[in-house]
């Protein structure tokens, strides 16, 4: 299969096709920017002169905060609940974190941060309490250690996740963290992927036990063997969330050559059908729900049926083994792992995954000592040191809890309580999350009921904390009590990770600071009332959710409207407010000049891929489909953007209208508009000179327009009418309503 790449800090068109090229790129031009041996680096520092330039826009006036927040966003750049300081998100693709990464965001963090450098349950590091000012020499200070926040935050390709003993475990078929890593790679920068819909979120599993929880995640690829071969199985179109769904199985198989192509066909779904005039409503979790298991499936395949013939980025191959299915089936957060390489991991667990700069430098130097290969971040929010000698690992043991840390002796004597953030920081957050989950480690902790127990706990009904697939799992909310707003968690009872559709049953909802008493009565009632080995989950649903009222009623008796401490959160001094009114930043819009340029990209390079695949009819659908995001661009620079559907004949009409007095860029059209009638009159792209005379014209229609929307402009505003010059006919059709106004 061929490979592109796309060249160093030049987006999409490689050589850049510029006016004074004459005709353009010659084909030749074209493609071999996009052909080579190299991956895309996780990292490129024209990355950070990006930024520096988009901040100084934001500084300058050229841009409003609207336009920069969406921006910031795929640099990693959250804003926070504390004003005029950030929350950086750094990627960990796969979890996979070499010792001068750890040291040198120890660094960022000492210099530019505040206290914590925070593992999210998304295996990325976060930090807090940056200054806008900072974030460039921050984010540059990573880059130069090879580390990214590129596409960590906004709708983007997030994170690529894996199981939590990636590299280690000895069921497992492949490092989900090395596939992870490689998909990372595929992806990174690509303009199809900058103004999705919505995030993407994507997991891989190492073998069936599916560690990676696939079940969740808009993308799950499950590692297995077929026939002898290995491959994956893919899942797709799950989420938690608002509304929780389960993936559906999308393909039983597929070589593990293919999954770009696969990444790639689920992201064309997403571009093509997701909703995006409503942001809760737009993951892909929507598309498996709107279309059914069984149309979504067919979906997916007609899309990989002609991704997986397009050229990808370069893939390195994986290492495989078969996996030994008879060895213990991870089941709680850790302590000292026995790896399939004869060597041993000691899993390291800080309470809530929140630690110092001192603390990551100390861990690290430990690590480096004993002559262990790496660390992983693992989803609950721990760290892993991998690659020790097993007559090493008691010492490091030793060492690491007398730092302070805990490493597990056995299932249940390490709190396994995970958090996102919460009110600590999060602008959208409504409970204090991480306090309530320090709060109950000591009860999670004495639990012999049910050994290595799970409490998740989310802030929020977005479900950072992942509550909807944990034992006991808990949503922060706001609810009124005697007519004043409250703290409250609703509770949920018996999810799983590993299981698909074991989403917890959602239960009885309690005051913030009851809650703890509410898990206590709850954790009894378990530990009395399950029956022979009964899980969590099967007590759960046949007690049902008047069951689980009964069992805390206690609690409900102590709601009473003149009780003061109700209004306060915990770790809180002020009395209860709601977040009304706030947006997530994750959820936020983009703009649509920024989203038609990048179709308009991602369309020329499937020009160029279709090119070097021999598929010239697919290459003229591509060049189609770039010539009207591009012209889209123009009509939204006229406020005129019409409807996606409209003829050729409206896009180039309104155009004409709008800029004709431009003689650059009717040039640019009448070149794009006379190829694609040549290629058309040739049978719409049945050979290769009509095909490579249309992509010529595609890129300089394409940086015709970058060029026009570059000007200050200076449009200002004019009557539909003016634009009528035929007594109807294309003014009407512009306006959608014949005879009438917009």
């Amino acid at each position: 299969m061929s490979e592109i790449i796309l060249e160093p800090g030049k987006g999409s068109r490689g050589s850049q096709a510029k006016r004074s090229a004459g005709n353009g790129l010659t084909r030749k031009e074209g493609i071999g920017a996009y052909s080579g041996v190299g991956a895309e680096p996780l990292t490129r520092l024209s990355d950070i002169d990006e930024f520096r330039t988009g901040y100084a826009k934001l500084k300058s006036g050229e841009w409003d905060a609207g336009k920069w927040q969406g921006y910031r966003l795929r640099f990693g750049v959250y804003g926070q609940l504390q004003p005029n300081v950030h929350m950086i998100r750094i990627k960990i693709p796969g979890g996979v974190m070499p010792f001068d990464w750890v040291r040198r965001v120890a660094e960022a963090n000492r210099r530019w941060g505040g206290r914590n450098i925070h593992i999210s349950t998304r295996q990325d590091l976060q930090v807090y309490f940056v200054k806008p000012d900072d974030v460039p020499d921050y984010l540059q200070f990573l880059a130069e250690a090879g580390i990214t926040t590129r596409e960590a935050c906004g709708n983007t390709l997030r994170n690529m996740t894996a199981c939590a003993l990636s590299g280690v475990c000895p069921r497992e078929h492949v490092d989900a963290g090395a596939v992870a890593q490689r998909l990372a790679v595929s992806w990174i920068r690509h303009p199809l992927a900058q103004h999705m819909p919505r995030k993407f979120k994507a997991t891989v599993s190492g073998c069936e036990t599916d560690c990676g929880s696939s079940h969740i995640h808009d993308l799950g690829l499950v590692a297995t063997h077929k026939d002898g071969k290995p491959g994956f199985k893919v899942y797709a179109g799950g989420g938690t969330g608002g509304i929780p769904i389960t993936a559906t199985l999308v393909a039983d198989f597929v070589e593990e050559h293919d999954l770009p192509a696969v990444v790639e066909a689920l992201i064309r779904l997403h571009q093509r059908y997701s909703n995006r005039r409503n942001r809760n409503k737009a993951r892909i979790k929507f598309l498996n729900k709107r279309f059914g298991p069984e149309k979504f499936r067919e979906l997916f395949e007609d899309a990989f049926a002609e991704t997986r013939t397009m050229p990808q980025r370069p893939w390195q191959p994986l290492d495989w083994r078969q996996g030994d299915a008879a060895a213990p089936e991870p089941d709680s957060i850790g302590g000292v792992v026995d790896a399939h390489d004869g060597s041993q991991a000691v899993v390291v667990h800080q309470e809530l995954g929140l630690f110092t700069s001192d603390e990551f430098d100390a861990l690290t130097d430990l690590a480096e000592q004993a002559g262990a290969r790496e660390f992983r971040t693992t989803r609950d929010q721990n760290l892993v040191i991998v690659g020790l000698d097993r007559s090493k690992v008691e010492d490091v043991v030793d060492r690491v809890r007398a730092m302070g840390f805990f490493v597990e002796d056995g299932p249940g004597s390490v709190a396994n309580v995970v958090a996102c953030p919460g009110t600590s920081t999060c602008g959208i957050g409504i409970t204090n999350s991480q306090s309530f989950a320090a709060t109950i480690q000591d009860s999670v902790r004495a639990y012999k009921a049910k050994p290595n127990l799970t409490v998740k706990i989310s802030g929020c009904q977005n479900g950072c904390g992942l509550h909807h697939v944990a034992d006991f799992g808990f949503r922060g909310m706001g609810k009124k009590i005697g007519g004043r707003n409250a703290p409250h968690y609703q509770i949920y009872i018996g999810g799983h990770e590993r299981e698909n559709g074991h989403i917890a049953l959602a239960g009885p909802i309690v005051p913030a600071r009851l809650a703890e008493e509410a898990l206590d009565l709850l954790l009894a009632g378990y530990a009395g009332g399950s029956k022979d080995g009964e899980s969590v989950r099967d007590w759960a649903f046949r007690i049902g959710k008047e069951g689980m009222t009964a069992l805390i009623e206690p609690v409900a008796a102590k709601v009473r409207p003149d009780d003061e401490g109700l209004f306060f959160d915990y770790g809180e001094d002020w009395e209860f407010t709601p977040p009304a009114g706030r947006t997530a930043e994750c959820a936020a819009g983009v703009l649509d000049d920024d989203l038609q340029r990048d179709l308009a990209d991602d369309a020329l390079i499937n020009v160029d891929r279709a090119l070097m695949a021999g598929a010239y009819q697919a290459a003229a659908r591509y060049g189609a489909d770039g010539f009207r995001f591009t012209a889209q661009r123009l009509r939204i620079l006229a406020g005129l953007p019409g409807e996606e559907d409209d003829a050729d004949e409206v896009i180039v009409s309104t155009i004409r209208t709008t800029h004709g007095d431009d003689s650059e860029v009717m040039a640019a059209l009448e070149r794009i508009t006379s190829a694609r009638a040549q290629l058309g009159a040739a049978g719409g792209g049945k050979s290769d000179a009509e095909t490579t005379v249309m992509r010529e014209a595609l890129a300089y229609w394409i940086d015709m327009i970058d060029e026009v929307i570059a000007r200050p402009q200076a449009l200002g505003g004019f009557e539909m009418g003016a634009l009528d010059d035929s007594g109807g006919g294309v003014a009407d059709m512009i306006k959608n309503a014949p005879g009438g106004g917009t």
